[in-house]
């Protein structure tokens, strides 16, 4: 038997065993996080400038991995996205995003509650992608190897399986709401990157995804529903013109409603951004209830601008706020920020602050224009760092190293003031954050995050071996209640 028969028997063996895990119920309600008292105390009598270990977290349901193996410590740091999303009328974080391919590429929604250190799957993955891009790769060696004349019976028997199994993995699409969605959740169906591309809504009650699968492209080639839609319906044995009228136009933007417990996207029409550009951010504005798109297409191929962009959810409406020329143009001369970037956001300014490697810039939200500001002392990248504003304490908090990607310096935390415009490393008292692994690839950099404002902490979630680090600049102004 050949490589591509030996390659086909495994993908078959994976598709049966998870074939009950596609048809999952959709997410449970919310039930309430029941603080731990021991926990609470730490978090209650933790000192300024401190870092607090508060050890292995706690997964709920107990048997998630039944998804995959690598959810056993709670999510994970998924690849390209540091960011979680804080919910302050629920007291917990949100978490999504897509992986580069490995171990997995999921739909699956996650919520962390900081005083029970808890991880709970509030929505259970449909379709693995990084599976079918497999079986893909093995139809195309089968078929290769067919054409060759090598072992034709054989690997035409193992075909008729493998695109069995590929029919069956497209069972549960569906386009009736417009959009190619994964039926078993509603969540887009091959996710990639998420960057900096998650925020939450807290008036609308959704988790945003900047999912980047748009069809805004003048370009027929470039119109990815368009495309996947095509395949879906050539391989489901649909008639392709009827089944491609279904999608509605919208943006990429991805919403997981916490109320219904299910995905959806943001159909309507235009302006439309095209949001197809990596290393973009996502972020809300509660006092505006506007949520920004910042992209800034240095790094594409397929030719296009992006620029910024603001959505207004009561009216479901997207406005270009700066052109993608004007933002390209500004990135150029470092008058705004470039590509795989991190930002967030002061109610109290009005700005938003973006860490772009060792640059920072801020964007007046009233005067929509950015400007650059002091360098910060580390790297602010959406692979690599932890980027969050603490609004206690009225700074942005950068967890990084200095020298970049590469080095093997330790972490550490500098905080950044609007007012004075100076960024000041900080000494940590008690615990130190962790010592990364030499030899690891930037790709595995330990950390994702955020700034709890109820505890008042900086919280940092080492996906890897699934501990939780917390780091307090400042004393709490009001006693816990």
């Amino acid at each position: 038997m050949n490589k591509p028969v030996l390659a086909t028997t495994f993908l078959i063996g994976w598709a049966v065993a998870l074939q009950g895990a596609w048809q999952t119920a959709a997410a449970a309600e919310f039930l309430a996080f029941q603080p731990v008292p021991e926990l609470q105390k730490k978090l209650d009598e933790l000192g300024e400038h401190s870092g607090l270990m508060l050890g292995k977290v706690h997964v709920e349901p107990a048997d998630v991995g039944r998804y995959h193996a690598a959810l056993s410590n709670g999510p994970g740091r998924r690849d390209y996205s540091n960011k979680l999303a804080y919910a302050p009328d629920r007291g917990t974080a949100l978490y999504a995003g897509g992986n580069h391919g490995s171990p997995h590429r999921l739909n699956d929604v996650w919520e962390f509650h900081l005083a029970s250190n808890t991880w709970r799957m509030i929505c259970p993955p449909g379709h693995d992608t990084t599976r079918l891009v497999e079986m893909l790769k093995v139809e195309r060696r089968l078929n290769e190897a067919i054409a060759q004349g090598a072992e034709v019976t054989q690997n035409q028997a193992a075909l008729v399986q493998v695109e069995t199994h590929i029919r069956d993995w497209y069972n549960n699409v569906d386009v009736s709401r417009g959009y190619l969605e994964d039926s078993t959740n509603g969540g887009p169906l091959m996710p990639s990157h998420t960057w900096d591309g998650i925020t939450y809504d807290e008036a609308r009650r959704r988790l945003y995804w900047a999912v980047l699968d748009s069809d805004n492209y003048a370009e027929e080639r470039l119109r990815v529903q368009r495309e996947r839609t095509r395949r879906y319906a050539q391989i489901a044995g649909l008639d392709e013109r009827a089944t491609l009228a279904q999608l509605k136009p919208g943006s990429s933007m991805y919403w997981y409603d916490l109320a219904k417990g299910r995905w959806g996207r943001q159909l309507g029409e235009g302006p439309l951004p095209i949001m197809r550009a990596p290393g973009g951010t996502l972020v809300y504005l509660p006092d505006k209830k506007l949520t920004l798109w910042y992209a800034y297409a240095g790094s594409t191929n397929q030719g296009y601008v992006e620029g910024m962009w603001a959505y207004d959810a009561a009216g479901n409406r997207w406005k270009n706020l700066i052109p993608g020329e004007v933002v390209s143009s500004l990135a150029r001369q470092q008058k705004a920020p470039a590509e795989e970037i991190q930002s967030a956001y002061s109610v109290k300014h009005g700005r938003i602050v973006v860490v772009n490697r060792e640059k920072t810039f801020v964007y007046d939200v009233a005067a929509n224009s950015w400007r650059r500001v002091a360098d910060n002392p580390g790297y602010g990248e959406e692979s690599y760092s932890v980027f969050a504003y603490d609004s206690n304490a009225d700074v942005f908090l950068l967890v990084s190293k200095k020298g970049g990607k590469s080095s093997t310096d330790p972490w550490f935390i500098a905080a950044y003031s609007i007012d004075r415009d100076n960024w000041v490393s900080v000494d940590i008292k008690g615990d130190p954050l962790a010592a990364e692994p030499l030899g690891r690839a930037w790709q595995w950099a330990q950390y994702a995050g955020y700034y709890d404002a109820g505890q008042n902490a900086l919280v940092l979630y080492n996906g890897r071996d699934g501990t939780t680090y917390v780091y307090r600049h400042m004393a709490r102004i009001k006693p816990h209640s």
